[in-house]
């Protein structure tokens, strides 16, 4: 004999409703602020590393950049000297600074003292 086993209808699903979508967002909220801490306390960490490295590249590059704006100057000075001393502007010398005559002084005028036509000519503009 042949006994077939009788089977339970399966439950369906729960259809997803507005509480559910509730109960998801905060158990995301509360993973989120378990993990967030972890977290940003790592990447606090990383910005400091971060940060040392970039000011130890940036001591390396300015001592480097200093050495190389001295020779730069250094080899501009010496194509420069055959070419001053041509002109008998040597090593020695000073180039002369013209000298500027200081600019005129404008006088004021008085700020008490109008002129006696303006006022004349305004009233009598108003008459006619």
């Amino acid at each position: 004999m042949n006994a077939r086993k009788k089977t339970t209808p399966r439950a369906k699903a729960p259809q997803p409703n507005l509480r559910h979508v509730w109960l998801a967002g905060l158990g995301a909220v509360s993973l989120a602020r378990r993990h967030g801490a972890a977290r940003l306390a790592t990447a606090k960490q990383d910005i400091e590393r971060i940060a040392r490295r970039a000011q130890a590249t940036l001591r390396d590059v300015r001592t480097q950049g200093g050495a190389g704006v001295e020779r730069f100057g250094a080899d501009v000075e010496a194509r420069l000297a055959p070419v001053l001393e041509k002109l008998g502007l040597g090593a020695g010398r000073s180039v002369p600074k013209g000298r500027r005559k200081p600019a005129a002084a404008k006088q004021a005028r008085p700020e008490g003292r109008k002129r006696a036509g303006a006022a004349h000519k305004a009233t009598a503009r108003k008459r006619a």
